[in-house]
């Protein structure tokens, strides 16, 4: 058995390796989206009834970000630097998609001729991040992608950033509040984040009402909001959370039994979610940590990949149309970490421990001078 607070330190869990494989279920899920009908259905929807590959990675992300945005938060105690780490790990991967989605993806692919495809105003407004991230903008471009199966959209993943930026704002106003820093303010913490979840403000009207949960996403039985409550809630009571492979066992064969019955769906999101900490916290897996992080890159760009193979050749089988679209889309990823997320990361942490370093210092010769 491992403890889940143990899993929670640096270096010592895989949670790497859920976030790519995260990545690619959500990849993989999309290609029943974007190409033609073959015969095939994604396996997993059509086992479980309710939910496949791309809600499961979906879910996976806000589980795991749940518990390790409240662990930054707790750890950090500072608003502007807990906003800064946030900022800083979404934005610039997404203003640098949209970079190539305006100046690349769509003089390649407009029906236009280049000269109205920069005259519109609708190629200008996805460079609008802000609206984006926050405002659940969607890119689309003038004649790109109009007549593909899913048509328009080149990045339909982007609904879930303002869906996760709101989530760090529970997060954010809990741990002001002080409620990150004991289990039973993180439960409190988690009961508040759910509650604001039932009520649906629409931006930027701010127009407030309950939501319609018998609305969900395409493709989803669920909300992902609930599971990044759960992962708060996980981080809570971290010292009390033991995670073994024989109670992952156990609880995928309980589902199993009672598959056929109105308890099903419950039963598996229990036996899912302790799945992911399984595999997020095993030593057998260690050695299959990738080294770098490339699994917001590929939740970025392999929707947009996908669209561009779809738009080319929309007949192409589910697993072909993947294989030829991963190469790109791992390419696309690994540019995005190398050049745009890690040294904006790295840049953002040097800036932020130089305070801490200068008080340090500062104490250290106060210390000095007063001996």
């Amino acid at each position: 058995m491992t403890p889940l607070s143990h899993a929670l330190s640096r270096n010592g869990n895989n949670f790497d390796l859920v976030r790519l494989l995260a990545a690619v279920a959500v990849v993989y899920g999309h290609s029943y989206l974007l190409q033609a009908p073959d015969g095939t259905m994604d396996w997993v929807r059509n086992a479980l009834g309710f939910d496949g590959f791309g809600a499961l990675g979906v879910y996976a992300f806000f589980l795991l970000s749940g518990m390790l945005v409240t662990a930054s938060f707790d750890r950090q105690r500072s608003v502007p630097r807990f906003a800064a780490l946030r900022i800083a790990r979404l934005w610039p991967a997404v203003a640098g998609a949209s970079l190539v989605t305006v100046f690349i993806l769509g003089p390649l692919f407009t029906t236009l001729p280049l000269r109205d495809y920069f005259a519109s105003g609708m190629t200008w407004a996805n460079l609008d991040n802000f609206s984006t991230i926050v405002l659940k903008t969607r890119w689309v471009l003038p004649g790109v992608f109009e007549h593909n199966r899913f048509p328009v959209d080149v990045c339909a993943p982007l609904w879930t950033l303002p869906v996760e930026v709101r989530c760090y704002l529970v997060v954010l106003v809990t741990g002001m509040l002080g409620l990150l820093s004991s289990a039973r303010g993180v439960l409190l913490a988690a009961v508040l984040g759910c509650a604001v979840f039932v009520f649906r403000v629409h931006l930027p009207q701010l127009q407030i009402g309950l939501r319609d949960f018998s609305e969900t996403p395409t493709g989803f039985s669920f909300w992902p909001v609930p599971f990044f409550m759960l992962g708060m809630l996980l981080y809570g009571w971290r010292e009390r959370i033991d995670i073994g492979g024989l109670t992952a066992l156990a609880l995928v064969m309980v589902f199993l039994v009672f598959r056929d019955t109105a308890g099903a769906q419950p039963l598996f999101y229990l036996a899912f979610v302790y799945g992911v900490l399984w595999v997020g916290t095993t030593p057998l897996l260690r050695r299959f940590v990738p080294r770098h992080d490339y699994s917001y890159g590929i939740y970025l760009y392999g929707f947009m990949v996908q669209q561009c193979v779809a738009n080319i050749a929309p007949q192409l089988s589910h697993a072909t149309a993947v294989l030829i679209a991963a190469p790109f889309i791992l390419l696309c990823a690994a540019l995005s970490w190398h050049f745009v997320e890690r040294p904006v990361l790295t840049l953002c942490r040097r800036r932020l421990a130089r305070p801490q370093t200068a008080l340090a210092a500062g104490i250290a010769t106060g210390d000095s001078a007063a001996h």
